[in-house]
């Protein structure tokens, strides 16, 4: 729509389609020579529309339908906000290509000269200028005839695939398609042919000159004579080839994600605001059929014909809103081994999932299995227990005995061995060796509980 050369800034080109009533061409100096932004043409039919005064308007609109086929008028209006005064060349004419009635806009801010218009049948300013405005599209336009020859290309359609004007003009329009899908460009031909006025698309790939294929995308489109028989089929087409190649490597990128998410043990869903699934890996999928013997499916509800309880509905009924009401939260959850009935643990986050808009749309679960965890962290608590009660026995149970043990071996008699209150003290330390003997052994069991059960 906007010419890549720009006039200066004080004169400016527009090209309206009266049959489509839309531009189909301006240039850049629009915008400065009106003082309005990019949104104006998008927002007004009529480039005048909330620039001018009503009354130019309906007078301008009045001329323009009173005008002749390659007849001009000049026009002279002033613009409301700045006060500008403009002077413009509104000429109508018949697009060649499409057969539309078009107006030409030359628009100055002095009085420009006006020129007697040429016949359109020959060469002359006005087909010169459309001729380069069909030339500098960045889309391909093309012609077919009815004997599915080609009979128009445009520059952008010979620079892209490689060709000259005289290879490709009356050739057939299989020589710019592959013979995989040579079938698709039959059907669209004869769809356009048999339906007239009817819209087709096509998306296909077109191999160039040099034997490289460019992924297009088309909309092809009968054209008739007075009668209303079909004569040519006109397509419009673009060279969608880096769109298709994003998308693959975004189709890539997908399936690499995928299949790491999917080998993770850990377990990945989400559910939408009507708790239904919107997501699962595999590791989730596998996990849930495991514990209730029925398969998630996506779109499925999360807890409908699930093979949960109740209670297990009603408690993640209530986790799941939480989320959905904007919290992010972790939970320890239980379940029941349907093999041998031990419990298994999980953590699981719980995290709301946004729009770009910042709507809450669902929520996103993460599940990791902690059972072994928790069994590790259970035998530290037992066995910092049982390292609490064998520090316990050593400084009571054995230390006692041991100050006896200590407090006897004072009261012996060193010089003389075979005194009589020897033997008595001899005794009593018997009995105190049988009493830290036994402390030990109390030791030892604390230590190792398992080996106790055992020897008992």
């Amino acid at each position: 729509m906007f010419n890549p050369n720009p006039a200066a800034n004080g004169n400016c080109t527009i090209v309206f389609d009266i049959d489509e009533q839309k531009c189909l061409f301006v240039t850049e100096s629009f915008y400065s020579l009106f003082d309005v932004g990019i949104d104006h043409l998008h927002q007004n039919v009529d480039f005048l529309s909330g620039l001018v005064n009503p009354e130019v308007i309906a007078e301008v609109k009045q001329l323009t339908e009173g005008l002749a086929l390659n007849g001009s008028i000049q026009i002279t209006y002033r613009l409301e906000a700045s006060q500008k005064q403009l002077t413009e060349n509104r000429t109508l004419a018949i697009d060649g290509l499409t057969g539309h009635k078009i107006i030409l806009c030359s628009i100055s801010t002095t009085p420009a000269v006006i020129s007697a218009p040429a016949p359109f049948d020959k060469p002359g300013p006005r087909e010169q200028f459309l001729n380069s405005l069909i030339d500098s599209q960045t889309n391909f336009l093309i012609r077919i005839d009815i004997n599915g020859k080609f009979s128009f290309v445009n520059r952008r359609f010979l620079k892209t695939f490689g060709y000259d004007e005289a290879e490709i003009i009356g050739h057939h329009f299989s020589k710019t398609t592959i013979p995989q899908e040579a079938h698709l460009c039959e059907e669209a031909f004869m769809n356009c042919v048999n339906n007239p006025g009817k819209i087709v698309r096509l998306v296909h790939k077109k191999p160039a000159k040099d034997g490289s294929l460019h992924d297009t995308e088309w909309e092809f489109v009968s054209i008739t004579d007075d009668d209303g028989s079909v004569v040519e089929v006109q397509g419009i087409g673009r060279d969608i080839t880096p769109q298709m190649q994003m998308r693959e490597e975004a189709l890539q990128i997908k399936d690499s994600l995928e299949a790491l998410i999917n080998n993770t043990r850990d377990h990945i869903w989400s559910v939408d605001r009507e708790l239904r699934y919107m997501y699962m890996n595999q590791a989730y999928v596998e996990q849930v059929t495991y514990l209730t013997g029925v398969m998630p499916c996506k779109g499925q509800s999360s807890y409908e014909d699930s093979g949960f309880s109740k209670q297990i509905i009603d408690d993640w009924t209530v986790y799941y809103n939480r989320a959905l009401n904007g919290e992010r939260y972790s939970i320890v959850s239980e379940s029941i081994d349907p093999m041998n009935g031990r419990s298994l643990y999980f953590e699981v986050s719980f995290n709301p999932i946004y729009t770009a808009t910042g709507d809450i749309i669902g929520a996103g679960c993460f599940g990791h299995n902690i059972t072994d965890r928790l069994k590790i962290q259970k035998e530290l608590v037992d066995q910092n227990e049982r390292l609490k009660n064998i520090a316990s026995l050593s400084s009571h149970e054995l230390r006692r005995p041991v100050a006896s043990m200590l407090g006897l071996i004072s009261l012996m008699d060193h010089e003389d061995f075979y005194n009589p209150e020897n033997e008595e003290i001899i005794a009593h330390l018997f009995t105190v060796s049988a009493e830290i003997d036994a402390a030990i052994r109390l030791v030892v069991d604390s230590t190792m509980p398992n080996k106790r059960a055992r020897t008992n």
